[in-house]
This record gives structure tokens, sequence and C-alpha cells, in this order.
């Protein structure tokens, strides 16, 4: 699932191309040495595609498919897992940018980009970490698949007990004493943790420890921090190495980011049939977004559908030739839902692209709005 909200001035969402020749390439790394075939065969089509469009638009897309193919050597060298490229020689535009993320292999040619990639790209989860067990305490904060260690290790001597004594009286003293400690060491985690989380909003907490003592540690924890998403893991502070901790994470954000979808698509879907501020479906979501009522947009997997577009307003439709806004002429769109979730963002609103069964799957797009939508 991911979020995506507009940056001001984003230079490519902003680019245009009033003849259409701009092309917008997305491409996951191939096996080595696969760039070359997989660019050649990306931009193929785009040439075709330019034969309809006059004599300029044609030299444009041919001049730019050599200048993009000439790109794989360097490609093969650099250690991104996917690039996107925008181009349009008959607009002085060529921009290539690494991806932190696999995406799909696909390209387009237009008056705008192609923004869908990037729009449906995970956002990654920010989490604290609290690793324990009853002698000792470490944390961190994991953020895309990265992980720091904040404060200091936290530990408690813990002294030979002599649990001779009379009535079990040092036995029970001395117990007392370690587990006084130990929810004081999990106190002291638990601020450093907070401080963080005052700093910059965690998505979620994670306590790694034995099984029987994650919900004592939980109890030691400041309210805010107990209001937080939580999950746990098994693990010890002891030889718990970084790549380890690494692992667990990237298990907990897919079972958290899994959760959220979820949870999203069913209150998209209840609000809407529950007669509150929401649409389900392509048809209502198109209302929606042309008015600039979508406070957030949820897209069911990779659901698309063509329609088209006004390059001069901006409205969105399935099959209108003309504007019916302000009487322009619409252009083709193959992705009429890659437009919507562009259009969102520019409103103002947030894209989530979920990958889990839900409710939506059927209708394939629904959002919750900022007022009611007539439909």
């Amino acid at each position: 699932m991911c979020s995506f909200r507009a940056v001001p001035g984003d230079p490519i969402a902003d680019l245009r191309s009033p003849s259409g020749s701009l092309i917008s390439l997305f491409i996951d790394r191939p096996s080595p040495g696969g760039f070359g075939a997989l660019l050649s065969d990306l931009v193929r089509p785009l040439r075709e595609q330019s034969h309809d469009l006059g004599r300029n638009v044609q030299k444009s897309v041919r001049s730019d498919a050599d200048r993009i193919h000439h790109l794989a050597e360097d490609l093969e060298i650099e250690a991104a897992p996917a690039y996107a490229v925008f181009a349009s020689d008959l607009d002085d535009v060529f921009i290539v940018e690494p991806l932190t993320y696999p995406t799909h292999n696909v390209s387009t040619l237009g008056p705008r980009p192609y923004l869908r990639p990037l729009r449906a790209a995970p956002r990654g989860l920010r989490a604290g970490v609290i690793v324990a067990d009853r002698a000792e305490a470490k944390t961190y904060v994991s953020f895309a698949g990265l992980i720091d260690e904040i404060g200091v290790p936290l530990a408690q001597e813990i002294r030979k007990a002599n649990f001779g004594g009379f009535s079990g009286y040092d036995e029970h003293t001395v117990r007392g004493h370690l587990d006084g400690a130990s929810h004081r060491i999990w106190k002291e985690a638990g601020m450093t943790v907070l401080e963080e989380h005052q700093r910059k909003a965690f998505d979620y907490l994670a306590i790694g420890s034995h099984e029987e003592t994650v919900e004592e540690i939980a109890r030691s924890l400041h309210p805010y921090l107990a209001r937080l998403q939580r999950t746990s893991f098994v693990a010890s502070p002891v030889g718990l190495s970084a790549r380890d901790l690494r692992s667990e994470m990237a298990l907990l954000d897919v079972e958290v980011r899994r959760e959220r979808q979820k949870a999203l698509a069913g209150r998209v879907c209840d609000t809407t049939w529950s007669g509150g501020n929401g649409v389900v479906g392509l048809g209502a979501t198109l209302e929606a977004v042309n008015t600039r009522a979508i406070e957030t947009l949820v897209v069911a997997g990779p659901f698309t559908r063509d329609g088209s577009m006004c390059n001069e307003c901006g409205h969105l439709s399935r099959t209108e030739g003309v504007c019916r806004v302000c009487n322009s002429a619409m252009f083709p769109v193959h992705d009429i839902v890659g437009a919507v979730m562009d259009a969102t963002v520019t409103a103002g609103g947030n894209v989530f692209q979920i990958d889990v069964a839900s409710p939506l799957d059927n209708r394939g797009i629904g959002a919750l709005t900022r007022f009611p939508v007539l439909v």
C-alpha cells in the first residue's frame, strides 16, 4: 500500500507535452546484461504509436528511443532496483530517476507523464522497536529496511541469588528486586522510543522478547505508545544481529501493511454502503475526482480501464470525445485509474493501491470523500 501526496512544484508531475510526444518509461532490473533487450521491447510500441501523431512527434520519439536504448550500459552499472525515464526531444525533456523499489515494466506516450508506478509504490513504514528480556533492553527505529539503534543499551546487574534463606524470604526479596529492575529498564527503553515518536511519529510499535514477557513490557510503556498499533516477535537483545532484526522487521512491515489495507478497504465500502461520504466503482469515483471531492482513494491491485482526459482542464471520463466542462478535445488515456490517482494527489488527497483480498475487489476502486457526491 502506498500513500502519495502532491509536492508543490514537482518537476515530473508538472511535465507537459502539447504535441503528445512525452515518453514515460518504467523498467525493473532484469537479469545481468538484459537492459538492452528490455529497453528495446519497451520503446518499440512507442515508435509504432508515433506514426499516427505527425512527423515531428515521430522524429522526437525516434530520437528519444535511441537515447533511451543507449542508457543500457549505465543502468547495468548502477545498483538501483528499477528506473523511471521521462523523455521528449520535442519539448527538451530527458529525465532518468533511480527507484528504490521494484516496478512493472511499462512505457507510454502522451501529453502528460504516466505516474501510476510512482503513486502505487509502497510507502515505507516507520516503527519503534524495543528488544528486551528481564536483564537488558535495546531500542531501535526501523524504516524502509534500515535499522538505527537509538539511546543506549540498558541492563541491570543480576547478583547471585541466595535462595536458601528462612522461609524463602531471600528468594522472594531477590526476585522482587529483579522484577522491579526489569520494569525500570523496560520503562526507560519505552521513554527513549516515546521521545523519538514525538519527534516523528511511528506507524507502529514492535516488541521483541520472550513470549512470556511481551505483555509485561507492553504494560510498562507510556500510554502514548500503548495507543500505537503493536506487534511482536520472539527475540533476545543478546546475540540479535542487525541482519536478523532487519529480516524480522521486513516480515512485520508486510503484516502491518496487510492489516491496514484490509481495514481501509472495509472502511471505504462500509462508509459508502451506509450512506456516508464515500464512493465505490469507477463511474462514481470519476464523478468524485472531477469535483475534487476525494480525500482518500483506494485501488484494488492492478485494476485499470481505458478512458479519456481533457488536456485543458483535466476532466476525466470513460467515453467523452469533447470535454463537457470546457468543450475542449479529450485525448485517450490507456489507464484512466492512473489518471484518477494523479488528479487525487494534485487535489491534496491520499492514494493507496492495495494488494489484499477485500470487499473492494468486485468494483476495483473506491474513495472516502470530503463531502457527498451525487452519482
